[in-house]
């Protein structure tokens, strides 16, 4: 091997001023030890910079992988700024340089479709033989099993496919190898050869699957040689845990996050354009609901045919008595505590489980013995999640052992997948909803586009507008069939080519396979294209579309009208342009667009936060820049029959990792659905998705008002100080000038009463005594000691803690606080140290005041568990394990009597980091019983319960839900 020169990169020199967060993290972070770094900044931040100048000082041969070669350009044009000699930086794979930038597809040349398939093999082997086979009978039985069985034989392989790529780093190099082609073997032995050490992997959130393979297998040949390689990871997007494949590459190659450069941070500093999110609702056409219908309609009528049928019947009694005795289906329940014990034992077992099942038999069998003997309450339809889990469930346990109930499986199998569950032999699994694919893809949000580019039109004006408007794909419809036309960005640049609000702007289409125009804009358009392209270029309007014109450019891909497109945009040729996420979503930089519609279904942390990095970079043009990043989303009417709400669920998703302005408070920077929807327009979102008649989608989106861009551009406050702190809290709302807890005026009354007539006794009965005699008066006054500690010291304690709760709300949640912090502690979720919980109270709107809770001194995953149990424990009651019941119990007869008799009832769910155990939901309630006031502990697994399960759920105020906030300052 051909010796390296010593730290080749150690005269880079960069000669310009770093960004602070640039210079903080070049301080912060060690490039001399074992361990890869990650580092999380956003697009416009400079990250290449920051990965040239972190490799500069590890100064070793270095090696940059990109996901496109527009990437790896701009990588080599900055790399040879700072080169001595140009010539150093390469992007050729034959001859690297003493920087070597190449994509990730150069070296991801696979020798299979399934390049774990072998590793994943050999591991089974492995653990075969462990388990007492010899070598030959292993590989003999698995061969065997491929043969007669292939289904299990392909699980296997899958399930540890996913071991081995989760412990990458571990696997032995040689082992990795057998994975690749040829062709990258060599590629990797050459820059091993070479004496690459540092590894850069830019947008290291593409190492999904056979990337992190080749990586790991180019670090573990680098290892095989002796040297220790460095892993630098650059990103511009935080994984979340939820995004399980990229999750687990990330913790497999790189660890946790070295060092975030948070959105808030670029932008004070004035490297970013200011920002703000918002949100378009749209209501699905008359067409698309018309086919929904059918298929909530479909559902009801399996439902009926299922349960009410003799075997879906048995299904049902046997969940809600698990080992009865086999009997007639018809034949009354056994008499005594057989039935209830068998009840009790069932909701032990699986609480939600049974209670759907309770809710299916009252509505499917009304007549059936058991309805009589279940609680009222659960004598309810099931809700449409509930019946399609116990749909799923009776077709495994029921139809698929037997032969005869094939097309009854069918059937049930079609019905599910209408409604995104795939159901196989080896359960149930949730899939892309059919009913999520028409709201996401509805026609509707191409009309709503067309309202944002009105109001947007109207704000700025043509001169200054430039807007991208973002799909999924170029043209895709639903595969179980029924959706209504097709969407895409085809679709999306008609509707915006014939609406009369878009009227007059020059939008582009841009795909992988198409380019179009409005057919009016051709005199304008073609012309400009040719300029650019080098190439004649035509434009001819579509058979089934006159208004649009299908583009022809000879010889010109994609990637030549992506950016021949960016420049007309920043020259003001062009307003609008249509594309793909997969062309504009990631890497595409044009300064001038300070408008994004986004129209996608992608929800993750990742692809979110891609896609609106793209109207961030300043524009040299506007140095007023103020970006506006549009969220569309379709609800179904609160008339409309199905429950379901996904793009709602989506649209939350899409904000849980963004950071952005508060609504309500501006000055406040937060992550959330509060960066795009103040708290009164929640409360109607809530309205829409709970069904409430007096509701509407046209209502709602009447509340959110579009902010002017000075304003925004005010509430950013950029270049001034900034602490680059983030903190998490929980925060609640309450009624104004209400107590925390419903304690009435006349428990209290009561309460001090008893304590005032329990003083004023002691001190009479004292002095009588004393007046028989001392001997007399001592003994007394003894007993009345005592009696007062038996009683007067609990009705004391009571009446403080009812006073306090009706005076001092940031008192009563600072002991929640502890009392949850203490619950977590003893549940081992935290670090066991005392809490210094934080409260503070904003300024009420509409009668209600937000409360923020957090205790600041705390790990921040400590803090964020924290502030998921205060949010869990104050939102609403779905299935929890244990519900505390407030005002009730005491440890005197006295306050147990005044409160039965003054207070009002009021359940919180003991968070589920806390009622794992019953032991530590024991705690939480003693801990609540000390801190705050008296309190009952309910354990929710008999179906007595389910009455008081129904009365908590129906309690509660109408506020706005519980949420963790994420701030940062």
């Amino acid at each position: 091997m051909p010796s390296a020169p010593l730290n080749p990169l150690a005269p880079w020199h960069f000669t310009g001023t770093l960004r602070r967060y640039q210079a903080d993290v070049l301080e912060r972070v060690d490039v001399n030890g074992d361990e890869p770094l990650h580092i999380v900044a956003p697009p416009g931040s400079g990250k290449t910079l920051l990965g040239l100048l972190l490799a500069q000082r590890r100064a070793h041969r270095t090696v940059v992988l990109t996901p496109t070669t527009t990437i790896r350009a701009q990588w080599v044009r900055q790399a040879a700024s700072l080169a001595p000699d140009p010539s150093a930086v390469s992007e050729d794979p034959e001859h690297p340089g003493d920087l070597t930038a190449l994509t990730y597809q150069a070296l991801s040349v696979l020798d299979s479709a399934n390049p774990f398939a072998g590793l994943a093999r050999q591991r089974w082997l492995k653990e075969l033989e462990q388990d007492g086979r010899a070598p030959e009978a292993a590989r003999q039985w698995l061969d065997d099993l491929e043969a007669s069985n292939p289904q299990p034989y392909k699980r296997g392989i899958a399930s540890r496919s996913r071991t081995v790529r989760r412990q990458l780093t571990k696997e032995d190099p040689e082992r990795l190898a057998q994975a690749l082609h040829p062709n990258a073997l060599a590629l990797i032995d050459r820059l091993v050869a070479h004496g690459v050490e540092t590894i850069v992997l830019d947008e290291c959130h593409h190492l999904l699957d056979h990337w992190a393979l080749v990586v790991a297998t180019l670090a573990a040949r680098i290892r095989a040689t002796g040297r220790e390689p460095l892993l630098i990871g650059l990103t511009a997007t935080l994984p979340s845990p939820d995004d399980a494949d990229e999750y687990d590459n990330y913790t497999s190659l790189l660890g946790d996050v070295d060092y975030e450069v948070p959105v808030p941070a670029v932008v004070r500093e004035g490297n970013l354009a200011p920002y703000r999110d918002l949100v378009r609702f749209a209501e699905p056409t008359r067409e698309e609901l018309a086919f929904l219908a059918a298929h909530a309609e479909g559902l009801a009528v399996l439902l009926r045919t299922t349960f009410a049928h003799e075997t879906g019947l048995a299904f049902l009694i046997d969940k809600l008595q698990p080992e009865r005795e086999a009997r007639s289906e018809l034949e009354p329940p056994p008499e005594g505590t057989e039935h209830d014990q068998q009840l009790a034992k069932a909701f032990a077992d699986d609480f939600a489980g049974s209670e759907a099942a309770a809710a299916m038999l009252a509505t499917a069998a009304p007549q059936h013995p058991l309805v009589s003997l279940l609680p009222d309450v659960a004598r309810r339809p099931p809700t449409t999640d509930e019946s399609l889990r116990l749909l799923a469930r009776f077709a495994l346990d029921r139809l698929l052992p037997n032969p005869d109930e094939e097309a009854r499986w069918e059937r049930i199998r079609r019905t599910l997948a209408d409604f995104g569950y795939a159901l196989t032999d080896r359960g149930v699994r949730r899939t892309r909803d059919p009913v999520d694919t028409m709201l996401a893809s509805s026609l509707a949000k191409d009309y709503a586009a067309c309202d944002i580019l009105r109001l947007e039109r109207e704000a700025l004006g043509d001169d200054r507008l430039r807007a991208l408007v973002v799909t999924d794909f170029a043209e895709y419809g639903n595969k179980s069939g029924g959706l209504v036309g097709t969407a895409g960005a085809l679709r999306t640049f008609s509707v915006i080519v014939a609406d009369t609000a878009t009227n007059g702007l020059r939008p582009i289409l841009v795909t992988g396979s198409h380019a179009r125009i409005a057919a009016r804009d051709a005199d304008v358009l073609v012309p400009a294209l040719e300029e650019l392209l080098g190439v004649p270029v035509a434009a001819a309007p579509m058979l089934e579309d006159a208004q649009v014109a299908e583009v022809h450019a000879p010889g010109v891909g994609a990637a030549h009208l992506v950016r021949a497109a960016s420049v007309l945009l920043t020259r003001g040729t062009l307003q609008v342009v249509v594309g793909t996420r997969g062309l504009f979503g990631e890497g595409w930089d044009c300064p001038a667009v300070n408008t994004l519609i986004d129209l996608t279904a992608v929800a993750t942390a990742s692809a979110t936060q891609q896609l609106r990095g793209r109207t961030l970079r300043l524009d040299p043009a506007w140095p007023e820049k103020v970006a506006h990043n549009w969220t569309v989303t379709a609800l179904l009417p609160p008339a409309f029959p199905l429950e379901a709400q996904p793009d709602a669920s989506r649209l939350r998703r899409k904000h849980a990792r963004l950071w952005g302005l508060d609504t309500d408070e501006p000055s406040r920077i937060v992550r959330g659905l509060s960066i795009a929807v103040p708290t009164p327009a929640q409360a109607a979102l809530r309205a829409v998705v709970g069904k409430d008649a007096a509701a509407s989608v046209d209502a709602l989106n009447d509340m959110l008002v579009l902010p002017t861009r000075s304003q925004t551009r005010a509430d950013w406050r950029i270049g001034e100080p900034y602490v680059d702190r983030e903190g998490v809290s929980a925060l609640v709302a309450r009624r104004a000038e209400s107590p925390v807890f419903r304690t009435s005026r006349r428990a209290s009354g009561v309460l001090a009463g008893a304590l005032g007539g329990a003083v004023s006794l002691a001190v009479a009965g004292s002095g009588l005594a004393w007046m028989a005699g001392p001997q007399v008066g001592w003994g007394v006054d003894v007993l009345i000691l005592a009696a007062f500690v038996w009683f007067g010291l609990p009705v004391w304690t009571t009446w403080r803690q009812a006073r306090a709760q009706s005076t001092r709300s940031d008192e009563t949640y600072g002991r929640i606080a502890t009392a949850v912090w203490n619950g977590l502690r003893q549940a081992g979720r935290v670090a066991d140290r005392p809490a210094q919980p934080v409260v503070k109270e904003g300024a009420p709107r509409a009668g209600v005041a937000p409360v923020s809770i957090e205790i600041p001194d705390a790990a921040p995953a400590d803090q964020r568990t924290f502030a998921d149990a205060l949010a869990e424990l104050f939102g609403p009651v779905r299935t929890p394990r244990f519900l505390l019941q407030t005002g009730r119990g005491g440890r005197s007869w006295i306050v147990r009597f005044v409160l039965r008799a003054g207070s009002r009832e009021q359940y919180l769910p003991v968070p589920s980091a806390i009622g794992r155990r019953r032991e530590d939901a024991e705690a939480f309630a003693a801990a609540w019983q000390r801190e705050v006031g008296p309190c009952v502990l309910h354990a929710m697994d008999r179906p007595g319960q389910l009455a008081l399960m129904a009365q908590a759920r129906r309690g509660g105020e109408d506020l706005p839900a519980p949420v963790t906030r994420e701030e940062w300052r």
